[in-house]
C-alpha cells in the first residue's frame, strides 16, 4: 500500500542539512559474488551466418556442411592457432563397385545427432562434451568388402609411434578411435588405414550380416596444454521486465580464434538454467563483445569486431551484432554484420541502449579514423545510413557510448559518446564526447572533455535522470602524464558547460587501472582495480561537486569490470550488476552484485511496543523503498506514523512513543511501502517510523498498543 500523504514529504529535506555519514563497510550487506560463468554441462549448437552447423563440446568444436565434419581441438587457450581436422567422405564401394551418394546434403539435427543424409550413405554424428562419434550407415544388397573412403584434411601430422591412430603436434592431438562393425549382436573391430591423405575403412565380406552396414569410429581430443578456456573482454547489461541481465564475454578457443558467449542472470547474478548461448562459435576471430537493452522488446543487442587475416591489410575488421531476448526460451537472430562494407578497418564497437519505449539502439564504431554510428532496430534491421559523429585525420579510437538514453525518465533522452583522439605526439591523447538523439542526430557536435595531459580511456556513464535539476552524464578517463589518476567529469545534455575536472585519485582512492562507470539514475559507481583487487564505490553529485558515498570496496581479485546500473535497463534506481574477469589459470568471466550506497544507515530498531509486532523490509537507501508490516493488531484499527526520531515516552503502562509529535508527522496505512526520494542530498538522514492499534490497548482514551520504533537512516 502506498503512504496516505507521500506527496507532503517535502519536510525530509532538512534532515539532510548534515554531511552523509560514513564508517567501518560490512562488505557482505554491499557486494555479492555469485559462482564465477563456466561453460554449461552439455554441447552447443549454433548457425553460423553462412549457414554452417555449429556444435561446441568441452574439448573441441566441430562444423558440419556438404563436405562433411570439421573436427577443431580445444589445444589451450595458448595455442597459437587453430589445427582442424577434416573428413570429407570420398568414396564408398560394395564389393569392388561405387555406391552414388548425394553430394550436397544439409546438416540436420535432432537433440546430440546431426546427420547428413547422402541418399544410401549416411553420414550420422552423435555428440558428447568430450567425443564425437562418426557413424557411416550404408544401405547395400550386394555381396562382398565394403570400404568408406575419406580425405582427411590437416595441418594435424599422424604419428606411428604411438598406437592407434592420431592427428597431432607439440599441443595434442585428435584421437581417431578404433573402428567397429554395429551389429545387433554387438560391435566387432575393423581395419582402418592411413594412407597420406586418405583415410580408409574397410569391412571384409566374412564380417558382414544382412541389411545396411554400420561402421562406427569416435574422435576425441588430448591435450597437453592446459585444458580450460580462458576468458576476457566481459560485458553487461539489464532488462527491467525480466529482472534479468545479460553478461558477455569472449572464450579464448586459441591466440587466432575468440569464441563470443553469453548467459542470462537474475537480478541477484545467479545463472538461469538454459540461457548459455553461442553467440559466435566459428573460427573466425570474434572478440570485444559489447551488450545492451532495448527495454520495449526485451530484448539484447550484442555487438563484435570480427577479424580475417586473409582479408587486405586495413580492411580486415569489421563489426557484427546478435540479438538475444531476455524471456525464456531466451531465442537469439541470426548473426549480422553493422558496419557498412568499406575501404577501412571497421573496429571498436559499442552499443547503447533505450530504458524506454524506444525501438532502437544506437551503435558507435571507429570507421578508419572516424567514429561513426549507426542505428540497429530491435528486429535486426539497419538503419540505411551510417552516421557520421566525428570526421577527423586524427587517429580516434575507443569510443564508448552511455549504456541508456534515459528515455521514459527524462524528456530528451540523449546518447552521450566518449572516444579518444591523438593530439601531436604518441604521448598525447585527449577526450572528446558527443551527443546524439534518438533518431540518431549528432544534437552536441564533439568537444574537448580532458585536455589536462595524456589521457585515455574514456568511459561515459547512463544519464543522472532521477536526482533533480538538469540530466547529466559522467565521463571519467585514465590520465597518465603529468600526474597519473582517474580523473571524471559531470556535464549536462548539451555538453554546454564542462565543469571542473575531479581527481578520484587523489580525493577518494579510487585508481585509473581498469576504470569504468554507470549511473542508477541518483548516484554514479566507479569500478577500479586498487592492487591486484577490484573495488567499487559510490558517488553523488552535490552542489556541483562530487561527494563519495561509499568508499571502494573489493569485488574480487581480477580484471576489465564493467558495470550496469538496473536503472540503465528501466529498472530500480537501485543496484548494479558487474561482471569482470577472475584471476586465476585460466581466467573466468565472474559476477558481482553491489547496490551503490553509503557505507553506514539503514533499520534501527527500539523496543516501544506494547502489544504491537513491527517488521520493516527493503532497501532503506536513496531511489530505494522500505516496507512495514504490524502483527498482533487483531480487529483493532491500525496505521503508521512517520516522523522525526525522540527519545522513547512512556505514554501509560508500558507504552512508549519514540517520535516527536511536536515535529511534522505523517499518517500512513499499515501496511506501507514507502518509496525514497531519489535525492543523494538526504544520505545520512533518519526518519522513524511506529505502528499503533486503536480499540484493546491498554493507553486511554482510545486503548492504544504501540509497536516498536523503527529508526531508519537513508543511505
Amino acid at each position: 500500500m502506498k503512504p496516505t500523504a507521500f506527496s507532503s514529504l517535502s519536510w525530509l529535506a532538512p534532515l539532510a542539512l548534515g554531511a552523509a555519514l560514513f564508517g567501518q563497510l560490512n562488505h557482505q550487506a554491499r557486494v555479492s559474488t555469485p559462482a564465477p560463468a563456466q561453460m554449461p554441462a552439455n554441447v552447443l549448437f549454433d548457425e553460423a551466418a553462412d549457414g554452417r552447423l555449429w556444435a561446441v563440446g568441452s574439448t573441441y568444436k566441430a562444423s558440419f556442411g556438404a563436405d562433411g565434419l570439421t573436427y577443431v581441438p580445444f589445444l589451450g587457450s595458448a595455442a597459437p592457432r587453430n589445427y582442424p581436422v577434416q573428413f570429407t567422405l570420398r568414396a564408398v564401394r560394395v564389393g569392388g563397385r561405387d555406391v552414388a551418394f548425394a553430394a550436397n546434403p544439409a546438416a540436420t539435427r535432432e537433440g546430440t545427432r546431426v546427420t547428413l543424409a547422402r541418399g544410401a550413405v549416411r553420414e550420422i554424428y552423435d555428440l558428447g562434451l568430450q567425443e564425437v562419434e562418426q557413424t557411416f550407415a550404408i544401405d547395400a544388397d550386394a555381396a562382398g568388402d565394403v570400404e568408406v573412403e575419406l580425405t582427411v584434411t590437416s595441418e594435424l601430422g599422424e604419428n606411428a609411434k604411438l598406437a592407434g591412430l592420431q592427428f597431432g603436434n607439440e599441443f595434442g592431438y585428435v584421437n581417431y578411435g578404433t573402428a567397429y562393425l554395429v551389429r545387433d549382436s554387438g560391435k566387432s573391430e575393423i581395419p582402418v588405414a592411413l594412407t597420406g591423405n586418405t583415410l580408409l575403412l574397410r569391412v571384409p565380406a566374412a564380417q558382414r550380416g544382412p541389411g545396411a552396414v554400420v561402421i562406427d569410429p569416435v574422435l576425441s581430443t588430448t591435450s597437453l596444454t592446459p585444458t580450460l578456456m580462458a576468458s576476457d573482454n566481459p560485458d553487461i547489461a539489464y532488462d527491467s521486465t525480466t529482472d534479468r541481465f545479460l553478461v558477455t564475454w569472449a572464450h579464448v578457443f586459441s591466440q587466432t580464434d575468440h569464441d563470443v558467449v553469453a548467459e542470462l542472470r537474475t537480478g541477484t547474478g545467479d545463472a538461469i538454467a538454459g540461457s548459455f548461448k553461442l553467440i559466435d562459435a566459428s573460427t573466425d576471430m570474434f572478440t570485444w563483445p559489447r551488450v545492451a537493452n532495448l527495454n520495449s522488446a526485451d530484448r539484447f543487442l550484442i555487438t563484435m569486431e570480427r577479424f580475417r587475416a586473409n582479408e587486405p591489410v586495413g580492411r580486415q575488421y569489421t563489426v557484427w551484432g546478435r540479438t538475444v531476448n531476455a524471456p525464456s526460451p531466451f531465442a537469439q537472430s541470426a548473426a549480422f554484420q553493422i558496419s557498412a562494407p568499406a575501404s577501412t578497418n571497421q573496429n571498436n564497437a559499442d552499443v547503447g541502449g533505450d530504458s524506454g519505449t524506444g525501438t532502437q539502439w544506437m551503435v558507435v564504431w571507429v570507421s578508419g579514423h572516424d567514429i561513426v554510428g549507426r542505428l540497429v532496430s530491435a528486429n535486426g534491421t539497419l538503419s540505411p545510413i551510417t552516421i557520421p559523429i566525428d570526421t577527423h585525420t586524427n587517429t580516434t579510437i575507443h569510443p564508448q557510448i552511455s549504456l541508456s538514453n534515459g528515455n521514459g525518465l527524462m524528456p530528451s533522452p540523449r546518447w552521450c559518446v566518449a572516444y579518444q583522439m591523438l593530439n601531436s605526439t604518441a604521448t598525447d591523447w585527449d577526450c572528446f564526447a558527443a551527443v546524439l538523439d534518438l533518431a540518431g542526430n549528432v544534437t552536441t557536435a564533439p568537444r574537448l572533455v580532458a585536455f589536462g595531459g595524456d589521457d585515455l580511456y574514456p568511459h561515459v556513464s547512463s544519464p543522472l535522470t532521477d536526482a533533480g535539476g538538469n540530466p547529466r552524464f559522467m565521463i571519467s578517463w585514465e590520465r597518465f602524464s603529468p600526474v597519473a589518476g582517474l580523473i571524471a567529469r559531470v556535464v549536462p545534455l548539451d555538453l554546454a558547460t564542462v565543469g571542473p575536472e575531479f581527481d578520484l585519485t587523489r580525493r577518494y582512492g579510487f585508481s585509473q587501472t581498469f576504470s569504468r562507470i554507470d549511473c542508477d539514475g541518483s548516484r554514479f559507481a566507479v569500478a577500479c582495480k586498487i592492487g591486484s583487487t577490484l573495488r567499487i564505490g559510490t558517488l553523488a553529485f552535490v552542489n556541483n561537486d562530487l561527494v563519495l558515498h561509499e568508499t571502494p570496496q573489493s569485488i574480487g581479485s581480477g580484471d576489465a569490470p564493467y558495470i550496469a546500473s538496473k536503472r540503465s535497463g528501466g529498472g530500480s534506481s537501485t543496484d548494479y550488476g558487474v561482471v569482470y574477469i577472475s584471476a586465476g589459470s585460466p581466467t573466468r568471466a565472474a559476477f558481482a552484485h553491489y547496490q551503490g550506497r553509503t557505507s553506514t544507515g539503514g533499520f534501527n530498531r527500539r523496543s516501544t511496543n506494547c502489544g504491537v509486532s513491527i517488521t520493516s523490509g527493503g532497501q532503506p537507501f536513496v531511489g530505494g523503498a522500505v516496507t512495514f508490516v504490524l502483527s498482533n493488531t487483531g480487529t483493532d484499527v491500525t496505521g503508521l506514523l512517520l516522523g522525526i526520531p525522540v527519545s522513547a515516552q512512556a505514554l501509560c503502562s508500558n507504552c512508549r512513543l519514540g517520535i516527536d509529535l511536536n515535529q511534522p508527522t505523517v499518517l500512513l496505512e499499515a501496511p506501507t511501502i514507502l518509496p525514497l526520494p531519489s535525492n543523494p542530498q538526504l544520505a545520512g538522514a533518519t526518519i522513524a517510523v511506529q505502528g499503533f492499534a486503536l480499540g484493546s490497548g491498554p493507553c486511554a482514551p482510545a486503548n492504544l498498543r504501540l509497536s516498536d520504533t523503527i529508526d531508519v537512516t537513508i543511505q
